[in-house]
This record gives C-alpha cells, structure tokens and sequence, in this order.
C-alpha cells in the first residue's frame, strides 16, 4: 500500500496527500480528515511523527518520575510504557531526582512535545501541577489534587493494621527508616504511623532521609542500636532487606532482636520475599490506570474545551495488603 493509493481513495493529488502527513498546516481539516479516513481505510501506515503531525498531535506523552533507580517504580515505569504503546503512543520518561523546581521546568520543556504527562509522587506544589494541567492532559499518582486526574494506592489501611500489629506483639518505641526527603506521601505514612501508635501508647522514632538500596538499609542498623529501638518500619523494601542482611552478621535475631517490616514489597517486580512482612502496592495496576486515563485525555480531539475537563475528572484510589511474615 502507497501514499499513491491512499491519494486516489481519497480523491486528492499525492502531492496533497504527502502534505496531510509532512505539512499537515498546509492542508485544510477537511482534507485532512480525509486523507487520514482514507489511509486508516487502506491499511496505509505513515511513520508515527508524519502520522502524529496529520493528527494534530505529537504522538509522544510523557512520563515523570523522582528517581529511576526506585525499585518502587519500576513496575509502574513499565505498566505505564505498555498501556501508552499499546495506545498507539510513544513515551518519553524523564527523572525529575526528586527536586520540584526540576518537575515542573521538565513540564515547561516537554510542553508543545507531549500530549500529556504523568507525574509519580509529585512534589511540586498543586498550584504549579494545575497551571501545567491547563496546558495539557495531566495525571498524578500517589498525589490527589481537585481538578487533576489521579491515581493512588491506599497504604493507610496496612500501615495502621502493620502499627497495631507491632503494639500488640509488645513493642511501644517504634522506629520509622523514612526517605526521600520532599516525599509527601513518606510524610504521609510517618504521620499515620505516629497517630496509631501514639493512640496505643507508643512512640515513633524517625530516621533518614534513606537512600532506597540495600546497602543503605544495612548502614541503618547501627543508629537504630544506638537508639535502642527493637522495631521497625521501613519505608522500602530495600532497605528492610539491608538492615535484615547487616542484623544478621552481627548475630541479631529477626524478629526476636529486630522486628522488621517495611512500607511496599518487591512482589511487582517479581521479586517476592514472602518472609519480610510488608505493605503490598499494586504499582503495575496503578501505572495501567493512570496510562489509560492521559491516553483517555490526550485522544480527544484538538479544540476540545479544557473546562470540560472539570466535569471528567476521575479520583481512583486503589487498596493496599499487608502481607504478615516472619519478621515481625
């Protein structure tokens, strides 16, 4: 099948047809849409950035995430990619380190170059996310704003059964391995953890910023000593497997020494301990979600009145799982 094909079926020069898919602004929205109708007809496909510009769109979307290397979101990163491409989309993923200046100066580069953005776990103020949101589809995850589409997990519900749980096996001073810093949902789960334990008689000893690797949950162990803590959370899986590692060389017992339990697992990525008790994420269902939803934005037509956005938008709230194993 040749652009040729496509001209005749159309009724138009090829001359106009290669125009509909290289110079898309020289050609008026009737023909267009008649070229396109006719390529889609014929089986014709022209190279995704030619077709893109026919469309009036980029054909691109992107994806912004705090930091690459997370463990955490790399089931997203690749639920995310698929849904996109299975759209007909290509995605563009960048790594914000975690910095909200970086975040919404990555959306004033992208805009004009992506039909839309999913932000994960967010931390630029809502303010500056809704300004982005009205220059094109925007959806968060793990961050709810009022007129932005999103996606998050509900860790509230574990988190407070894993806090009981720590109460009722004895243990009253708890200590948190949070990180990174800036993360509003870290703060989040801190002050979760803080509320259900303190209601119990209990306290919560917060430490880190930590890095979301092994090894920085094994450099954890020797304050959590110096503290006398005996319990702890950890807000990554990492991290919980680390401090495990290093209490283990030192002869300190899981869960009798050391009672260990951490904010999400590895099961997403196909790396399920099913030993560490743990806070189960459905981060690939999440990143499916939140893909469908900007391609959902992103495939209407040009023109579209953004105010209608405000009677659309979707707040899904997926439920989380506590997994009780062996360390706690």
């Amino acid at each position: 099948m040749t652009l040729a094909d496509v001209a005749r079926q159309a009724g138009v020069s090829s001359a106009t047809a290669s125009r509909v898919f290289g110079r898309p602004d020289m050609v008026g929205a009737e023909t267009r849409a008649i070229v396109i109708e006719a390529a889609d007809r014929l089986g014709y496909v022209a190279n995704s950035t030619a077709r893109a510009l026919a469309m009036g769109s980029s054909g691109l979307l992107g994806l912004v995430v705090p930091q690459l290397s997370s463990s955490y979101f790399a089931p997203l990163i690749s639920a995310v990619q698929s849904e996109v491409e299975r759209s007909g989309f290509e995605l563009i993923i960048v790594d914000s380190r975690g910095c909200p200046e970086s975040e919404i100066e990555i959306a004033r580069r992208l805009r004009g170059r992506v039909d839309g953005i999913i932000f994960a776990s967010p931390r630029s103020p809502g303010a500056a996310l809704a300004e982005a949101a009205r220059a094109f589809p925007v959806v968060t995850v793990n961050r709810e704003l009022p007129d932005i589409d999103s996606v998050s997990v509900d860790v509230i519900a574990g988190l407070t059964e894993l806090c009981e749980l720590l109460i009722t096996a004895g243990h009253r001073t708890i200590a948190y391995l949070g990180g990174p810093p800036g993360s509003i949902s870290d703060d989040g789960r801190f002050l979760t953890a803080r509320t259900v334990i303190g209601d119990n008689g209990g306290e919560v000893l917060r430490f880190g910023p930590v890095e979301p690797t092994v090894s920085a949950g094994a450099e954890s162990l020797s304050m959590l000593q110096e503290a006398g803590v005996h319990a702890v959370i950890a807000y990554n899986a990492l991290v919980a497997h680390g401090l495990m590692f290093a209490a283990a060389t030192v002869g300190a017992r899981v869960p009798d020494d050391l009672a260990v339990a951490a904010v999400d697992d590895l099961i997403d990525i196909g790396l399920g301990l099913p030993s560490l008790t743990a806070i189960t994420q459905p981060m690939g269902e999440a990143g499916s979600r939140a893909g469908r939803m900007l391609v959902g934005q992103a495939a209407r037509p040009s023109g579209t009145d953004p105010d209608t956005r405000a009677r659309t938008i979707q707040h899904l709230v997926l439920p989380s799982t506590l997994v009780i194993g062996e360390t706690c």
